[in-house]
């Protein structure tokens, strides 16, 4: 009859670490050393946070002339600036905003020293790469009916991530004022040719209601000399200019009433053009990260290559256990 062959207990387990000690113990330093490298090469990324505060006087944030802040306030207009700050146009102004250091950061990231690249981009390319690394690794959120808008930026660079998060927070307010600006900017164009036209309108009916007073006054120098028949015509004709004075002169003041609300609309508009963005405020700008952002997987990889080794070692080491038995065992049963 064969005999059952032998099977593995608990004890064996010990017995095979006990025995192939060393074995194992290479196993685990190999797969652990292997899971360092692998850990180490893996980047750490920073994350930093750049606040932005939209509506801010209904927010409570600014007041205006002591006005009570509104509390109903329209999540709609928050929604709408989160998605703005992501578009090309908001970058640009973010990439004027940066400091050439940090340009030198954003493009290092953009182009890593040690990517193979058959030619250099040129300096389109490289704008619109810098664009798109910005706007990869650029998160803006608003939660609810918050008015607070988080900029939140990725890197691998802690100085980078608050930089980038804060010339973005910097570069949607510069394009605010810029938008803001080009609408006053073309509404006074529009507001100086009607004050144009205006000013020749007001010139023309004072030059009208003046010919009419002279002419007038002319025609009463004469009145000694006119015979009975000519002073009904010259009481008509009189008063006739008296007439076309009398609309000359209300043109006059109606036009000088227009010209001069059109002349304090245009110094209002100046005045504005040069006021500071009040409406979205920068709350809370970016702080240099001290430590990587999110879960760190390194110590679990770490540890699972220690665990793998360590099982791999102990499977070669009770192979290597039961293939001994199985040669003693034939060599036991050729000596019987």
């Amino acid at each position: 009859m064969q005999k059952v062959p032998h099977s593995f207990t608990i004890g064996d387990v010990f017995v095979a670490l006990r025995r192939y000690f060393f074995l194992v113990l290479i196993l685990t330093l190999a797969f652990g050393g292997g899971a360092y490298f692998v850990a180490t090469q893996l980047p750490e990324t920073y994350s930093a946070t750049a606040r932005l505060i939209s509506d801010a006087s209904r927010a409570g944030f600014i007041t205006i002339n002591e006005d009570a802040a509104d509390e109903v306030g329209d999540a709609t207009a928050t929604s709408t600036m989160v998605e703005i700050i992501g578009t090309p146009v908001v970058l640009n102004h973010a990439l004027e905003a940066m400091s050439p250091e940090l340009l030198a950061l954003l493009d290092e990231a953009a182009y890593p020293p040690d990517e193979p690249r058959e030619t250099e981009p040129t300096e389109e390319e490289r704008r619109k790469g810098l664009l798109r690394n910005l706007g990869q690794n650029l998160d803006p959120s608003n939660s609810g009916r918050s008015f607070v808008v988080n900029l939140r930026y990725n890197a691998e660079s802690p100085v980078l991530a608050a930089g980038a998060a804060n010339a973005v927070a910097q570069g949607y307010l510069n394009y605010r004022v810029e938008l803001r600006n080009a609408v006053y900017q073309e509404m006074m164009d529009n507001l100086e040719v009607q004050i144009t036209e205006l000013t020749n309108r007001l010139e023309a009916a004072e030059q009208t209601a003046q010919t009419m007073r002279e002419r007038a006054r002319l025609l009463s120098q004469r009145s000694d000399t006119w015979v009975e028949g000519e002073q009904e015509e010259a009481i008509a004709e009189n008063a006739a200019l008296y007439a076309r004075q009398r609309e000359a002169e209300r043109e006059v003041e109606a036009t000088a009433v227009v010209y001069e609300q059109l002349l304090l609309e245009h110094r209002q508009i100046q005045s504005r053009m040069g006021e500071p963005e009040i409406t979205v405020q920068l709350f809370s700008p970016a702080v240099v990260p001290t430590r990587p952002s999110g879960f760190n997987a390194k110590p679990v990889i770490l540890a699972l290559g220690l665990m793998t080794g360590f099982l791999v070692g102990l499977t070669v080491a009770m192979i290597r256990l039961g293939s001994q038995r199985r040669r003693a065992a034939r060599l036991q049963e050729a000596g019987a």
